[in-house]
């Protein structure tokens, strides 16, 4: 059995996004997720968040202003005020996931998304509704149709969220996404090509 010291490890204030470890810093995953609304992103992809969460990952969802977020809370989820979904999407983060009805009403959030797909470092997934915003990032070879099987924590999870949101607590064990997975191998990520 091999031992490692970590004297000296404490919280400090993240410089980056992924996963790095230096002598003096351990950064972690980070998922920013741009909703248009909470029901929305329950619903589509609540599976996901969560498992991201049991994964490790820190999940932060950022909805409207006095949005009823007590649905993230049952995901394990994060949530912050939305001010502007091109300014979050200049945040340093690992990973953002974004609502295709945020993309179609906002150019300046579409801009960003493209920007972060050019930068290389950041893995990005859109979910909703297919529109011409979703054809447009399919066009690009970068961008695949993925899904994620939630286990069953994830649906146990998600299933009381979608009842703190008024709904019926059965749905897809599958999310479907498109998404740029800049670092998975193709048979060992969350989100797998359909």
């Amino acid at each position: 059995m091999t031992m490692f010291e970590v004297d000296g490890l404490g919280s400090s204030e993240r410089a980056g996004s992924g996963v790095r470890v230096s002598a003096e810093v351990v950064h972690s995953y980070d998922l920013t997720v741009i909703a248009a609304d909470v029901d929305g992103v329950v619903a589509s992809a609540g599976g996901w968040l969560c498992d991201r969460v049991r994964a490790g990952w820190q999940v932060t969802v950022l909805v409207a202003a006095g949005a009823d977020t007590g649905a993230l809370t049952v995901l394990g989820v994060r949530d912050e005020a939305l001010d502007s979904a091109a300014a979050a999407l200049r945040r340093p983060t690992a990973a953002v996931a974004v609502d295709t009805r945020v993309l179609t009403h906002d150019e300046n959030a579409r801009t960003e998304v493209l920007r972060l797909l050019d930068s290389g470092r950041t893995e990005v997934t859109v979910w909703g509704t297919p529109s011409p915003v979703t054809s447009e990032l399919l066009s690009d070879a970068r961008f695949d149709t993925v899904c994620h099987r939630a286990s069953a924590a994830a649906r146990a999870f998600k299933a009381g969220a979608l009842r703190t949101c008024g709904h019926d607590a059965t749905g897809p064990s599958v999310e479907t996404f498109i998404s740029a997975g800049l670092w998975y191998p193709p048979d060992g990520g969350d989100l797998v090509p359909v």
